[in-house]
Parts: C-alpha cells; structure tokens; sequence
C-alpha cells in the first residue's frame, strides 16, 4: 500500500541511520526520549489568565477519548469509553461493555444533553458497524457539517476479538443530532452516517488534520491488534500518513499520498498535535505540532516536539543539544486550546491530564509513574520559533470522590475534550485570535475525560469517566 521508494526514501533512511549511529548509546540507557527536561517557567508574564468553574449539567455516565464534532452551541460526541483507565488486568483491559454506544448531544446555550443508543432499533445500524462507531481513541477531524473519524480500537464482535479499525466514516452532524433529539422521527442515524474502509485509516491514538487543498494527514498513532495487556504493545506507525477524502456528500473515497518514512522518533500515540500559525513579515502559515506523548522504547515520554507542515513533513529539533526545548509537563492527550496574540506569539493551554512532571508544595519534581494531575500549563511557541512551558496558578475545581477513595480529591483532563464555543474571533484553522478578546470571555468547555481518585494507579476502580462539564473563561492582560 505505502510507496517507501524514490529520492524521498534515500533521504530519509540515510538521515535516520545518521541518528541511529550517532544517538544510539544515548537513546537505549534513558527512559525518556532526553535526560532532562527544560525548566517549566513560574510566575511568567501572560497575555492573558484563564479561570475553570463546574458547570450545572453532566454527561449521563460520563465519557472519555472520543469524537467530537460541533454545530453552533452542539456539540456531538461519539466512540470513547464510559469506564476509567485501563487496569492491566491479564485478561484485557478494554471490557466491551464499557464501550460507549450513545450518541450525546451536548447543548452548553440550553445546559442539557441528550442522548440515544447506536443499538436503537431504529438506528439502521448493523452491529459490524456499531463496532466502528464504538471504539477508544479514534482519530476525527471536522469540515463544514461533516466529522470524519479513522481507526479506533475495539471489539469485534462477530469474533469476539478486539483490533484496531481500517474504517474511515463520514457523519452528517446536524443530521444526526436531529435523530439524537428526535427519537420519534422516521428517521434512521445509517441516513446520516457513510463508511468506507482502507489499511490507511488503521490507526488508533493519532490525530487528524485537513486544510484547505492540502492532503488529510493521520498524525503518528499505533495499530493495536489483540487484548490490551501488560505485555502488549502496538504497531507504531512512526509516521504521517496522507491521503485525500473524496466525498461528494453520497459516494465517499480516497485517494492515497506517499507517506512519510517510519522515523524511530516519531513512535508516538496518545498525546496532543496542536494546530499553529507562523507568522512571517505579516504572512501566516498554518502547520502543526505535536508535543511530548507516550512511549519510547524504555516505557518513557517524548519530551522534544515535532513540527508538521500541512502537506505532511514533520521535523524535530536535535534532542541533544541544550537548546532544544524539552516538555517537563501535561505529556498525555489532553483537553487543549490555542492562541495566536498580535506580535506572532502561539499559546496552546494544556489542562491537566497525565504528566512527567509536577510541583509539589511549590518544588518541581518528576515521577516515571507519570501521575494523574489538575495543574496546567502554557507552551509557547515564540513568532521566531522558540518554545517555553510556563505554569498557571490556577487548576480544575476541587470535586471530592464519593464512590472510590472517598473524599479524595478527583483529577480531571486525560482523554478529555475541549470545545471552543461559538461565535469567537477564530483563524482560519481554529486557533483563537487573542488581540480580538478585548474582556473576559467564556472561550470553551471542557468536556468529559478521564477522573482518578488518585495520583498513580492500575486498580479500575480507582478511576471513572468523567461525567463533569468545565467552562473555561479567558480574561486579557492588556
């Protein structure tokens, strides 16, 4: 399927072993993918604050690591969990019937959510393809009123076996928020959903992107086949995949690029690729970014980010030298959103989630358990490209646990997703334009992810989907 030959593939594999000759007595003695990590920035100047409140309205059951897609002040979830993290227990970690199988319609004008099941009788949905529509941690990326969704790993359940899916589907998302809301309708959610499958999509932990003419691009991620155990472990695909999706709103089909060559620094799956723009004498570039994530081969971080173009070239800074920048926290898929200001600056706030690095009565310290955490920082790609983390003083409410560990305190932001909400001044790829928040502004929600009532654990119990919806309100410094 993929075309490795030509002059793109000598470049690359000689640059590779290059790195592989120089790099490797380094690279096999560490856990992470660098000894150290670059100093996170307390009491730094912002632009701006953030604040988080609890918002009056909850997900039925809470939900985790799914697709989002938004129609005015709607927001339509689909795939994820409805349990917590996994618990690596021998006999897989992914029980099927925590798989979630409604479709949530989120309302944040109307605080409400309504909800139905894709096993509706009335969904015209075959189970085959219910399992598709079911899956953890698909990749989804939204254009106009469509949300196209790749992979995703789940259960299989004509042969009871889980993998990862080779399936590209195409939502209509007013369409089938209608159904959501109509259950008394004629009408089915198989009117408002296409699929059509490829090795291409077979992916899972990634993230999607498409601009403007430019290819779709499936951002590094793995291919997981079997039960998730302790001694399991994906097919890295080390790469950008591209390709473009051919939909005239009926028929739907791809048409496949060349992908980039696996890199051994791009084993990467579960973490945040932000989109940006770059700024040059008044011209703006969009690219992407995909910071830190999770495994080297040593079970570590990645600490050193990659840039992505749109058309799918990625580069990454030499670990090795002391000016490369290297993330310290908030290394985990996360809720996320960014900034543009007015000098060229991009701010992308990380909320929570599972991180490497954390501070402790005001000590910054690190743990290779990579613990649950409710801090939040700001990583800062300068107009002229340099990159700094800063620390925010502010984390999510305190909401007490009374189910497991009660009392304890609950930790929020891994797996979650952030919404902007409407009507805000917006770039061309979603990144929001601060010089035009002029007040305190209610930028977005958090929603759904992954609550522990701990630090470090692999007891299931411990931790839950979470049901809590967050509003985020930005305030300008100046």
């Amino acid at each position: 399927m993929f075309d490795y030959t030509g002059k793109r593939k000598r470049e690359t594999m000689k640059k590779l072993l290059l790195l592989l000759l120089v790099h490797s007595s380094v690279l096999y003695c560490m856990i992470n993918q660098t000894e150290d990590v670059t100093p996170v920035i307390t009491n730094g100047a912002l632009p701006f604050k953030i604040s988080i409140t609890v918002d009056d309205f909850q997900i039925p059951g809470g939900i985790h690591s799914a697709a989002v897609g938004q129609w005015g002040s709607q927001y339509l979830f689909i795939t994820g969990r409805t349990n917590g993290l996994h618990g690596f227990a021998n006999s897989g970690d992914f029980p099927p019937s925590e798989q979630n199988r409604n479709v949530f319609v989120v309302d944040t004008h109307n605080k409400r959510v309504q909800f139905r099941s894709l096993d509706d009788p009335l969904s015209g949905l075959s189970q085959a393809k219910i399992d598709t529509l079911s899956v953890v941690s698909p990749q989804s990326h939204q254009i106009n009123n469509t949300l196209y969704i790749t992979g995703g790993y789940g259960i299989d359940t004509a042969t009871n076996t889980f993998s990862t899916k080779d399936t590209l589907t195409a939502i209509n998302i007013s369409g089938l928020i209608h159904w959501v809301a109509n259950p008394s309708c004629t009408c089915r959610a198989s009117d408002y959903i296409r699929q059509i499958s490829n090795p291409i999509f077979q992916v899972t932990g990634g993230v999607m992107y498409q601009f403007d003419q430019c290819p779709t691009l499936l951002i590094f991620g793995q291919n997981f086949i079997g039960n998730y155990t302790t001694a399991s472990n994906g097919i890295y695909t080390r790469q950008v995949r591209a390709f473009d999706i051919v939909d005239d709103g009926c028929k739907l089909g791809v048409r496949i690029h060349e992908s980039t060559s696996p890199d051994p620094n791009y084993r990467r799956r579960d973490l945040n690729i932000i989109p940006i723009i770059k700024t040059n004498k008044c011209k703006d570039t969009p690219a992407y970014v995909a910071l830190s994530g999770v495994f080297t081969l040593n079970t570590g971080i990645w600490t050193v980010p990659v840039e992505i173009t749109t058309d799918g070239t990625p580069t990454m800074a030499d670990p090795l030298s002391e000016n490369t920048f290297k993330q310290a926290m908030n290394n985990y898929t996360s809720a996320h959103v960014e900034l543009l200001s007015k000098n060229g600056d991009m701010y992308t706030v990380l909320f929570g989630g599972i991180t490497y690095g954390f501070f402790e009565n005001g000590q910054f310290m690190t743990s290779t358990d990579f613990p649950f955490t409710n801090e939040i920082t700001v990583v800062k790609r300068s107009a002229s490209g340099n990159y700094q983390q800063f620390f925010l003083p502010v984390e999510y409410p305190v909401i007490l646990s009374t189910q497991s560990n009660p009392g304890n305190r609950l930790r929020f932001g891994a797996g979650a997703r952030f919404v902007l909400a409407p009507d805000l001044p917006i770039f061309f790829n979603d990144v929001l334009n601060l010089k035009k928040i002029k007040k305190p502004t209610v930028i977005g929600y958090i929603i759904g992810g992954i609550q522990s009532t701990v630090a470090n654990t692999n007891v299931i119990s411990d931790s839950a989907a979470s049901p809590y919806i967050f509003k985020v309100t930005l305030t300008p410094c100046c």
